[in-house]
């Protein structure tokens, strides 16, 4: 059992370049199809101007973004420095606050109290003495010694220093009642607000860091993005020149684009070529692979090892014998012309044996011989001989006679061109090809039978009747009797009346479209002979009367498997 398919050959070792360059450019050098290279040659360049002007506007802006980048971190420095330098500041403003209560309450408040209370006892002090030079001058002033004015003077000085000494006491009252409770209480405020005034420096340095911080991580992310922005572009243009990778010889990737209308992309010089399209394959001959496309039907028989014929178009007298390499599990992307074509992608390696593999060359169109299986005493027939109705298979074979009889057949492994015989068919056996075309009528009216005994099953299943299995089209192919002979006489046993009465579900004695079988309701117009709009036993009668015998002479095309 084989499986056939084209291909195209390739090599197996084949590297492809492809451009990189970002949107489309234009081929401006590119060395001759054909020719041999090495490892490091250039073998194309690819338009770059557009780029090496960008690379230089971008270069532009990575210098200004480092400048500023360089700014946000001075900024960010001399804002640390300045915070330091005010918390200091405020700190010390804070402990000599701290200072001076402590200096007032310790020191100052008692001096000035000290000193007032000095003062009332230097006003007493005087007022005595006032008041003894006073006394002792009315004293004298009675003896004569001293005038009435003299006398006068002391009393004023008594008066005047009883005055003083008042004075002093309200100073001293004042001092502890006013000043000294005034000059406490701003001294705590200026503790407090210096306090208050350190915790306002500290957080109003720590918000303009931020600020600055901010600034110098969006100077950092400009910076990458227009570094990266100038590395990119640096690596398209370096990306212009295609470098060979490894030996090989020049092969354009010309290929068609699959959009109608636009033939195909030739790589040539001034080609306009899109990111990620091939244009240059470097393939090693000494070995090479047929890439196949293997439909969805026949994908399940194929696995990896399996031993392939190769015939190669160029070269029709020479056989190469290959093996699958891979086999995708995925299908390839459909046509936009078949898009319900489900395709897989085959690689088939040819192995060397002793045919000349060098002549080969990536292009050339292959036919392919996947052996499936070899088996021997193998019963095979061709498979335009085979048809299908529902599950069964069946086989027109032509008999000693000289007259077709259909035969209910059991089927194996199936290729292109053959099918396998389990059972139903002897060797030597002729079967006749293509039976649609010559026993239409037999098998519509077979399809017909069976299309109705599923409809009874169906039916008695629904109404839970016992389940009877018809055997009307199995009988008639297992028998093995004559198609226009036993099967014919089956077929017609139970009559016209016997199709009415199976058909005619509402009794009226005639059958609507309606009640016809799915299979049979194309051929209501014909059945219909007076055009009435139902089928009567008559017109049942007459169509069944006017179909020709089952049997026959062998039709042309008749075939031994």
């Amino acid at each position: 059992m084989t499986v056939t398919e084209k291909g195209q050959l390739d090599s197996l070792n084949n590297v492809t370049l492809t451009s990189k360059v970002k949107g489309y450019t234009t081929i401006i050098s590119i060395v001759p199809e054909g020719t041999m290279v090495k490892a490091g040659d250039l073998l194309c360049e690819l338009d770059s101007a557009l780029l090496v002007d960008k690379e230089k506007q971008q270069q532009i802006q990575v210098t200004q973004a480092e400048a500023e980048l360089k700014q946000a971190e001075e900024n960010v420095a001399i804002q640390k420095t300045q915070n330091d330098s005010d918390n200091s500041a405020a700190l010390l403003a804070y402990e000599l606050a701290n200072l001076d209560l402590e200096k007032f309450l310790k020191g100052e408040s008692q001096r000035d109290i000290n000193v007032k209370q000095g003062a009332i006892t230097k006003a007493r002090e005087d007022l005595q003495r006032a008041e003894e030079t006073f006394e002792f001058s009315k004293r004298i002033a009675k003896k004569g010694y001293k005038n009435q004015n003299d006398v006068e003077a002391d009393r004023i000085n008594v008066v005047k220093a009883q005055i003083d000494l008042e004075i002093a006491k309200e100073d001293l009252a004042v001092e502890k009642d006013y000043v000294q409770k005034r000059k406490e209480r701003e001294l705590k405020a200026a503790v407090e607000e210096k306090e208050r005034d350190q915790e306002r420096v500290r957080r109003k340095g720590i918000a303009t860091l931020a600020q600055y911080e901010a600034k110098l991580k969006a100077g950092q992310l400009t910076y990458e993005v227009e570094s990266s922005e100038l590395e990119r572009f640096r690596e398209q243009i370096k990306a212009c020149k295609l470098i060979a990778p490894q030996n090989g010889q020049v092969v354009y990737a010309n290929q068609d684009n699959g959009r109608r209308g636009n033939g195909e992309d030739v790589i040539e010089e001034g080609t306009e070529v899109r990111e990620r399209q091939a244009i240059i394959q470097l393939p090693d001959f000494s070995l090479m692979k047929v890439d196949a496309r293997i439909h969805e039907s026949k994908i399940s028989l194929i696995r990896e090892g399996l031993p392939v014929d190769i015939r190669v178009d160029a070269f029709p007298e020479q056989t190469y014998l290959g093996e699958v390499d891979q086999v995708s599990s995925v299908p390839i992307s459909s046509n936009w012309m078949r898009p319900d074509l489900k395709e897989y992608k085959a690689s088939i390696k040819i192995v060397p044996n002793g045919a000349d593999i060098t002549k080969l060359k990536p292009g050339l169109t292959a036919e392919i011989e996947i052996r499936i299986e070899e088996r021997d005493g193998v019963l095979q027939v061709p498979v335009q001989s085979v048809i299908t109705i529902g599950t069964q298979h069946y086989i027109f074979v032509l008999g000693s006679d000289g007259e077709a009889v259909r035969r209910l057949i059991k089927i194996g492994q199936t290729s292109d061109t053959t099918i396998e015989i389990l059972d139903g068919v002897q060797e030597d056996e002729e079967v006749i090809l293509n039976p649609r075309t010559h026993f239409a009528d037999q098998l519509i009216d077979l399809e017909e039978q069976m299309a109705l005994e599923r409809k009874e099953q169906a039916e008695n299943q629904a109404s839970g009747q016992a389940k009877r299995k018809s055997t009307k089209a199995q009988s008639s192919g297992k028998s093995g009797g004559k198609a226009g002979g036993q099967n014919s006489k089956k077929s017609s046993a139970g009559g016209a009346s016997g199709f009415m009465k199976r058909l005619d579900k509402n009794s009226d004695g005639k059958i609507s479209k309606e009640e016809l079988p799915e299979p049979m309701r194309e051929r209501f117009s014909s059945m219909d002979t007076n055009k009435d709009g139902f089928i009567t036993a008559e017109e049942l009668s007459k169509l069944r009367g006017k179909r020709p015998p089952s049997g026959g002479q062998r039709p042309s095309g008749g075939k031994r498997p």
